[in-house]
């Protein structure tokens, strides 16, 4: 019995990685303001959105609003205040500078500043469902559209790039190494672990003790996937570890070229609008499209067919954005077990509920959801 463990952004973040898409944009900011100095023009523009002083102010150029606007910077010339601090203190002063976004970073700064969370790529999928379905005219097109996803795609690397590798967490190494426990089996599991003899059990002549004995014990996975979903190489320091397989399944930083970002939900209602549209510019962030690209995926398709697995997920939201491929793997006939590690609050509050929510969404049989995915008690916190 082999494991394919599933790797998000959480994975990323509990070994204490800045690496959320907040965190980017709070870098993306820090950036466009330290580039106001040498500016000695009124515009500071990119793909994003534009910054403009307005004319007959006191305020000549940016590079002069570097060096003026001491609220921000010491007297070594170091800022004091994030990127987005200054940001906001110019849009209280709409006299004197004006903010233009683009309508997809519009909708990104409007999760930023009212949820305190951002999701890049549903909110690229949303605006590009809105070129197809809206009957009055949109202020932006698909090319100008996949144009900013590209963009942020280059800062998103360069973003990446600064982050330096963790060392190994024990508790996540031997949860990638521990055995696969009968009891968090489904229960087409449980009849194969029978008829390989890892358990003997006869539910005609039920003996609770007997039960608890043989369903706590386990067996070690043959061969283990990490399929990681994050560009870093945070992933790496467990190679070390149990003879590892890694599938980058997105990409890495090292190879930007295959980086894949964008939409992978092929059961959405829409997506079959989109593919009839008969544009492929519609078609240019596509998950599925773009796994053709490398060999990974198939490399995955032949881990999967290769011998009944169980799954682990280890920080990934399990959200629509890749829910292709995660149909995909949790309806696969060889999956017979689908084990969540939750995050816990230290008020005591924790996310297991959400997370399978988001699981269920990538199944269309509810008895297969219900039956493979492990419930809370024996599932622990990432």
């Amino acid at each position: 019995m082999n494991r394919i463990v599933l790797i998000g952004n959480g994975f990323d973040m509990a070994h204490g990685l800045k690496t959320s898409y907040m965190d980017f944009i709070n870098w993306y900011w820090d950036k466009r303001i330290d580039a106001f100095a040498g500016n000695t023009t009124k515009v500071s523009e990119d793909r994003l959105c534009k910054l403009t002083i307005k004319d007959g102010t006191n305020v000549s150029c940016w590079n002069v609003f570097t060096f003026e606007q001491s609220y921000f910077r010491d007297i070594l010339g170091n800022r004091t205040c994030s990127g987005h601090e200054v940001i906001k203190e110019l849009e209280k002063h709409p006299e004197v500078f004006s903010i233009d976004y683009c309508p997809f970073f519009r909708r990104i700064m409007e999760s930023f500043e009212t949820k305190r969370w951002v999701d890049i790529e549903n909110d690229y999928y949303y605006m590009l469902k809105k070129v197809i379905g809206e009957v009055s005219p949109i202020d932006y097109t698909i090319e100008d559209l996949n144009e900013q996803m590209g963009f942020l795609q280059e800062k998103l690397v360069e973003y990446l790039r600064t982050i330096e590798v963790p060392e190994a967490i024990g508790d996540i190494n031997k949860a990638l190494t521990d055995y696969i426990y009968i009891e968090d089996l489904s229960i087409e599991g449980k009849e194969l672990a029978k008829t390989m003899g890892i358990i003997e059990f006869d539910t005609n002549t039920f003996d609770d003790n007997r039960y608890i004995a043989e369903h706590s014990s386990g067996l070690s996975p043959e061969r283990t996937m990490l399929l990681c979903f994050n560009y870093t190489e945070t992933a790496h320091i467990y190679e070390l570890y149990g003879g590892l397989i890694l599938n980058f399944i997105h990409g890495e930083l090292n190879h930007p070229e295959h980086i894949i970002f964008g939409y992978g939900d092929e059961l959405d209602k829409d997506y079959q609008d989109i593919l009839d549209r008969n544009d492929n510019e519609l078609l240019k962030n596509v998950k599925s499209v773009k796994y053709l690209e490398t060999r990974n995926y198939h490399m995955m398709l032949d881990f999967l067919m290769a011998a009944p697995f169980q799954v682990l997920i280890m920080g990934h939201s399990c959200g629509n954005s890749d829910r292709t491929l995660l149909n995909s793997v949790f309806e696969h006939e060889n999956c017979v077990s689908i084990k969540p590690f939750y995050h816990k609050w230290e008020d005591g509050s924790d996310n297991y509920l959400e997370l399978v929510q988001n699981i269920s969404r990538n199944f269309t049989n509810m008895r297969l959801f219900r039956d493979r995915v492990v419930n809370k008690e024996q599932c622990k916190t990432m």
